[in-house]
């Protein structure tokens, strides 16, 4: 019988074979990074760090949205969740992220009305059964969702939804790529660069971090096989000291991208600083509505005096997403932090390390 194109990629006797590949190539201790939040739980899912070679280790970088975003943009959240007049969307693994003092979760407890939506169109049509009340969505993501947020906002502005606005804290890979390479103590010997993301940017946008800094970097899928052979290529790279970008994701990847998305993205959007969870301060890495579209931005339509607050004392999710600290070396890990009772949004986003961490690792 014939293997399906997609059975091969999950066709347990080629990831032996890769794996062994994997041992036999592998010589000398490498860090390499997954940036992806959903590369990470695929890589907990199937069990591949527990048939890598010792030589390997893995790292989840900043690449869950929910686990990056900024505390004062959760307080602002939660701000803007206990206005009278305000139905507040947003996506679920958002609703348990502490704030300073609350969560979604505990505001909608108290009676916010708080609504899990499944996409921003979802809290356009919710904004336009609510003439009456003020409906703002809030905008957590990278270059893969930004897009469709700038649609909902294009479509809102040509239907005259005005009582429809978001609050931007939607970020940039790249920028956070750089500033990773150039932190010190942060040590990465390649990357598996983000399959969604690449999916609107292509593996064109990649081509100056490359050649800036000349790391394996290897965009690839989320099954077994892509996994394993992103690993392999970024082993070979290594071992060979010829260090390459490659896109192992030609079936959803191309290199120029997806031009009309970014068109979209570009109209709507424009870049600005942006506070990166643990990370902090990287320039021109977030999204915000330009001018002509002001009327759709939360932080100004509601005059929201948000400040900087300081993230959980001991919560070491900041540094478990730069690469230099495993889940289980925080000291609030399985102890004080646990899904149920989580401390950082490392816990709670089904992208985050260590809910992975705490689901899957024995």
């Amino acid at each position: 019988m014939r293997m399906t194109y997609t059975q091969a990629f999950k066709d347990p006797e080629i990831s032996k074979a890769l794996v062994a590949r994997i041992r036999e190539k592998s010589t000398c201790p490498l860090r390499l990074m997954e940036v992806c939040g959903t590369h990470t739980m695929a890589i907990f899912r199937y069990g591949i760090r527990s048939v890598l070679p010792g030589t390997i280790t893995l790292l989840s970088g900043p690449g869950c949205p929910v686990c990056v975003t900024a505390q004062k943009d959760i307080d602002a959240y939660v701000m803007l969740a206990r206005r009278a007049d305000m139905i507040l969307t947003t996506f679920g693994d958002l609703m348990k992220v502490p704030g300073s003092g609350s969560s979604l979760a505990g505001e909608k407890a108290k009676g916010a009305d708080i609504r899990m939506v499944y996409s921003v169109f979802d809290a356009l049509a919710v904004a336009k059964e609510n003439p009456d009340r003020q409906v703002v969505f809030c905008a957590v993501g990278f270059e893969t969702t930004i897009p469709t947020i700038a649609g909902a906002v294009l479509t809102a502005k040509a239907q005259g939804v005005n009582n429809f606005s978001i609050y931007s804290a939607n970020k940039l890979t790249l920028p956070a790529l750089a500033t990773l390479m150039e932190t010190d103590g942060v040590e990465i010997d390649g990357f598996i660069l983000p399959g969604h993301v690449s999916v609107i940017t292509g593996l064109d946008a990649f081509v100056p971090f490359f050649e800036k800094y000349r790391i394996p970097s290897v965009v690839t899928g989320f099954e077994p096989v892509d996994i394993l052979k992103a690993i392999l290529m970024l082993v070979a790279q290594n071992e060979s000291k010829s260090p390459g970008l490659v896109n192992a994701y030609s079936r959803a990847v191309a290199d120029t991208g997806n031009p009309k998305a970014r068109a979209i993205m570009d109209q709507v959007f424009e870049k600005a600083d942006a506070i990166w969870r643990g990370i902090g301060k990287i320039p021109d890495s977030g999204m915000v509505l330009r001018e002509s579209f002001y009327q759709f931005d939360a932080a100004k339509k509601f005059d929201m005096p948000v400040s900087d607050t300081r993230e959980p004392a001991g919560c070491g999710c900041g540094r478990i997403l730069m690469g230099l600290k495993r889940p289980d070396q925080c000291r609030l890990y399985k102890k004080s932090c646990t899904p149920m009772h989580p401390v950082g949004p490392c816990m709670v986003s089904s992208e985050g390390a260590c809910a992975a961490f705490y689901k899957y690792s024995r």
